[in-house]
């Protein structure tokens, strides 16, 4: 449980907070996609209303069939954004945890060492020893 262990827990938990944040911005880029799609698709449907040809509404099927797919991508790196947030705080509390518990074991050892004798000084001694007038 030394320093080590406290280094190698908050490595981890900043690596996984990097890759956190990298899965944000990969969901986040598809799910702009998928609201892009979206408006293709409502365009599409406004066409479709005024025209009423069936190649149009064609085209607006596999919009919508290509937003569901990207959606689904977006969700799949979102769990990813969770999962990494998750492990980060976890190894977060990890490194806190073993860094107490270092704390404590360096208390530990200081409490069981052996005191060391006070050096005595043998005059002292033969003045404790020493009767007094008022005895």
């Amino acid at each position: 449980m030394g320093t080590r262990s406290v280094t190698a827990a908050l490595c981890i938990s900043l690596l996984a907070g990097g890759g956190a944040a990298f899965c944000y911005v990969r969901a986040e880029a598809l799910q702009s996609e998928g609201r892009w799609l979206m408006a293709r698709g409502s365009a599409q449907a406004t066409e479709y209303a005024q025209l009423l040809d069936g190649t149009v509404a064609d085209a607006q099927l596999k919009t919508f069939t290509a937003r569901r797919v990207v959606l689904e991508r977006a969700a799949l790196w979102q769990r990813g954004m969770l999962l990494g947030i998750l492990t980060a705080v976890l190894s977060a509390l990890g490194a806190y945890v073993l860094f107490l518990l270092k704390r404590l074991d360096e208390q530990l050892q200081d409490a069981a060492a052996p005191l060391a004798p006070e050096p005595v000084d043998p005059r002292a001694a033969a003045r404790a020893l020493t009767p007094s007038p008022q005895r």
